[in-house]
């Protein structure tokens, strides 16, 4: 789609957007000059109290050496320099030309913002180990690389709101859903704007192309060595998880970034942690309320009160068991990243997931795949066996699944190519049990197939219970299988639950089982409720079953609790889809 056949027009955007706040724009005018005069400047600075002010801080703040105190602008402005006034003026402005509630596309204002700033502090960081002249400059360049994000979420805030949503159900870059919108994508927004903004033509191109995907065939070399260097503080702050851009397609891991960027594991952990720290530190200054931005001080001083504890005798043996905690946390946050971070839109239904891993890591997994002529296949799985390893086998299968699903949506043959798959790349003794149903909205049925999974629960609007039985064996036994379908029709208010056996089989101190009665029971007394509190009130039963109080639902966390094995034998996993 191209501009001019756009109900939107970027120019339109451009004067909603207009100028930046008059002081900012003075002082950025004068700090692009390299003649700068200080008097100026400082006399321009201390009309607002509350600039001067922030200027001080960050004189004064971790961002700069230690030394003594400056209470006078001008030997602040002079000892932060001109590039990084120049930055910390944008940044401020940019800060207060935003509207102070957040945003209604389904991006958090403050979520954003986290985005821009990590962004920003990784560029700086990498343009300093790749030994750039100027690394302030790929600061300002990350803290910008936002602008036009910011532009359509305020301006048409329902389409981007849409761009947003295809992002994220096809895993795919944010520019593309964009381009089918809208006939122009974010950065090339955010181009114009610092066009308009008077900044340098170089800065606007690095920002027009940054979008990774994007041809840089007809660029200079050194803006091409700029793009890169952007996409890749990009790439290594959505790692990190400082804030979202609304991306939809995963992270890169921390291994294969640090190929791609060629920094090694030690700097890189010690850049995330700068970044990490620079983050926390603007975010005061600005005046930006971002609870727990710091990602990595606070486990360092729970570490450090361990130390105290076992003294120095015990102290290679908590390195090693911190470090294993560390690369469990990781893989449990990349693990928790590829599940759906929302479930999507569908017209005329309802529906909610979670996981809740019994250990750091889980081997069941959820997820909603698009299918062909809009259809959407809802996933359950449960891979055999726990742990690392259990997880690996179910990162891969949802990979699978998803690659297949692009030119088939039949579901038993879908299940007969991922069978033989998982067949062909394990051995015999590790399987998977899993159900897929292809829901089709339009003419309201639903047509699955299952793989030894538990069946299950239909819970009509009549009051009838189905429990969907399937023929199929597990993934990954035998290497030709067939799948058998079958297709149920479907009515409003019907309630449809599939879950893995960490709810049916959680057992009390007497050794009962919960079963398929007890997850009939929580279901009928949420059927009039939300798919979201239907699933609360499947867990709050589970939890009462097992004799615990049910934690607080987030299928996003990623820290290890101490007595986690003790609260869940198995991962609970759940789906619940609600006719409306």
């Amino acid at each position: 789609m191209s501009v001019s056949h756009s109900k939107f027009q970027m120019a339109d955007l451009l004067d909603e957007v207009g100028s930046l706040p008059a002081l900012a724009a003075q002082v950025l005018a004068l700090t692009s000059n390299p003649e700068c005069d200080f008097e100026e400047l400082t006399q321009i600075i201390m009309s607002d109290n509350v600039l001067t002010m922030r200027f001080l801080a960050v004189a004064n703040s971790a961002f700069m050496p230690l030394g003594q105190e400056i209470c006078d602008l001008r030997l602040a402005l002079v000892r932060l320099g001109l590039r990084r006034v120049r930055n910390l003026a944008l940044c401020m402005g940019m800060h207060d030309m935003k509207p102070d509630d957040s945003v209604c596309s389904g991006l958090d204002r403050l979520d954003l913002w986290r985005f821009t700033l990590g962004t920003a502090s990784c560029a700086r960081c990498l343009a300093g180990q790749k030994g750039e002249v100027n690394p302030e400059d790929f600061y300002l360049v990350g803290l910008l690389h936002t602008i036009g994000i910011t532009a359509l979420e305020q301006n048409v805030g329902t389409e981007f709101s849409e761009a947003l949503a295809a992002a994220k159900l096809a895993r795919s870059p944010l520019h593309e859903a964009e381009l089918e919108i809208f006939g122009f994508h974010h950065a090339e927004l955010g181009s114009r704007i610092l066009t308009n903004w008077k900044l340098p033509e170089l800065f606007a191109d690095i920002i027009r192309y940054s979008p990774t995907g994007v041809p840089l065939d007809e660029l200079p070399a050194a803006t091409v060595t700029s793009v890169r260097l952007l996409r890749d503080s990009v790439a290594l702050n959505r790692t990190i998880g400082i804030g979202a851009n609304g991306d939809g397609d995963p992270p890169v891991g921390l291994a294969e970034l640090s190929v791609g960027i060629g920094i090694k594991d030690d700097e890189l952990t010690e850049l995330a942690e700068t970044v990490d720290s620079d983050v926390d530190e603007m975010a005061r200054i600005i005046g930006l309320d971002l609870p727990q931005v710091n990602l990595f001080r606070p486990a360092g001083v729970k570490l450090f009160h361990k130390i105290a504890e076992v003294g120095f005798d015990g102290i290679d043996e908590l390195i090693a068991r911190n470090e294993l905690e560390a690369e469990l946390v990781s893989a449990r946050d990349i693990q928790q990243r590829l599940l759906p971070s929302e479930m999507p839109t569908l017209p005329g239904f309802e529906i909610a997931a979670i996981n809740q891993p019994s250990r750091c890591v889980s081997g069941d997994f959820f997820d909603a795949i698009p299918m062909l002529n809009g259809a959407l296949g809802l996933v359950v799985a449960d891979v055999s066996g726990k742990g690392l390893p259990a997880s690996l086998l179910a990162s891969n299968l949802q990979a699978s699944l998803r690659a297949l699903a692009i030119v088939e949506d039949r579901p038993g043959e879908l299940l007969a190519a991922a069978n033989k798959a998982l067949f062909d790349s394990t051995d015999p003794e590790k399987f998977a049990t899993l159900f897929l149903a292809r829901i089709d909205h339009e003419h309201k049925r639903m047509v699955y197939a299952g793989a030894g999974h538990n069946p299950p629960l239909l819970l009509r609007a009549n009051g009838t219970a189905e429990w969907l039985q399937s023929d199929g064996t597990p993934l990954g036994m035998f290497q030709q299988m067939a799948y058998p379908e079958v297709t149920v029709p479907l009515a409003t208010d019907d309630v449809l639950v599939i879950y893995t056996d960490g709810i049916t089989e959680a057992f009390d101190r007497a050794d009962n089982e919960f079963a398929e009665s007890g997850l009939e029971a929580a279901v009928r007394a949420s059927f009039h409720g939300s798919s979201d509190s239907i699933i609360t009130e499947i867990r709050r039963a589970v939890f009462q079953h097992i004799g615990e109080v049910a934690p607080e639902a987030d299928s996003r966390e990623s820290s290890i609790e101490p007595d986690v094995d003790t609260i869940l034998d198995d991962d609970l996993t759940l789906i619940v889809l609600k006719v409306t």
